[in-house]
């Protein structure tokens, strides 16, 4: 599995224990922590919370980097945490295969349609080409300046002018 060993709930006490002794030697025992200036309470925070995210994440699967950031733990304390107890897994967040959104799949299909220019296609075909199901591209198809409709089910690609 990804996890160098299941993480338990000693490791996690073991992990953030020297960062609890550096904050009450640097402050004091009885220290309000919220005004942390040196941000070494969140820290404690994020590394107690990354680790518990990562002790489910591998159920599931993944980028652990995704699953740590979207957790809002930062990119510094999941390249930490990924490095010490995952196995050989990436701390890019490049790896991470980008959202498709539905205005960039249309986009790319008024792309597609700009290079068919004159061709006839049926509803069948623009719905596998276009990725939507063939009940939104009949749809699109009725407001849409790219298509122009032939006869019952045909279209022609060209943008209108």
């Amino acid at each position: 599995m990804p996890l160098l060993e299941p993480i338990t709930n000693q490791m996690m006490k073991d992990e953030v224990a020297p960062l609890w002794e550096e904050l009450r030697t640097k402050w004091g025992q009885k220290y309000d922590f919220s005004s942390d200036p040196d941000g070494l309470h969140d820290r404690i925070n994020h590394v107690g919370h990354g680790m518990g995210v990562l002790m489910y994440w591998e159920r599931h699967g993944g980028a652990p980097m995704r699953r740590l950031r979207s957790f809002g733990i930062p990119t510094e304390v999941a390249q930490y945490l990924i490095e010490k107890y995952c196995v050989d897994e990436s701390t890019d967040e490049e790896d991470a295969a980008p959202k498709t959104t539905r205005a960039g799949l249309y986009k790319a299909f008024e792309k597609w349609a700009d290079e068919h220019e004159g061709e006839q296609f049926s509803t069948a075909q623009l719905a596998e080409q276009s990725g939507f199901s063939p009940a939104t591209v009949r749809k699109y198809l009725k407001t849409s300046a790219y298509f122009t409709k032939v006869k019952s089910g045909w279209y022609e690609a060209g943008y209108r002018r």
